[in-house]
């Protein structure tokens, strides 16, 4: 049978000790972790092209204030916030062509989409009249 002195010690190190050891390094560790990087991604080559074809027929400088100016707007955004900005792609399946990402990863690309999205008339367009059926041929 053990002896009481067996049960309270661990060798020469006490129990309580090694557990006040291990709660500080618990401890530590929870209070001396790094912060997990902000990283946001964005498709700004496909919101571009998008805005591009859209207004093909404008001149560069309305692209420039149109198109480049917001985007760059919204990308120093999130670059004065303290974010990484990773430009990224997406194939047909919807997957990002990025080699790893951090879990708390934020996609910015709507915000992209937003900031240059087109202006909408504020007068209402024609009706379009209604198809005209083509006339039935004799059997």
């Amino acid at each position: 049978m053990k002896s009481l002195k067996d049960l309270i010690l661990s060798g020469d190190l006490p129990y309580v000790a090694a557990l006040v050891f291990m709660a500080a390094g618990f401890y530590a560790g929870i209070e001396y972790k790094g912060d997990a990087p902000r990283v946001v991604i964005a498709e700004r080559g496909a919101v571009i092209l998008e805005a591009v074809l859209d207004r093909h027929d404008a001149a560069p400088e309305i692209m420039e204030k149109e198109i480049s100016q917001p985007v760059i707007a919204v990308l120093k955004k999130y670059a004065d916030l303290g974010y990484v900005v990773i430009d990224s792609s997406k194939d047909e399946a919807g997957h990002y062509m990025v080699a790893a990402l951090p879990a708390e990863t934020k996609d910015i690309t709507a915000e992209l989409r937003e900031a240059i999205k087109k202006p909408q008339p504020t007068t209402k367009p024609a009706a379009i009249p209604e198809a005209i059926a083509p006339p039935e041929s004799p059997k």
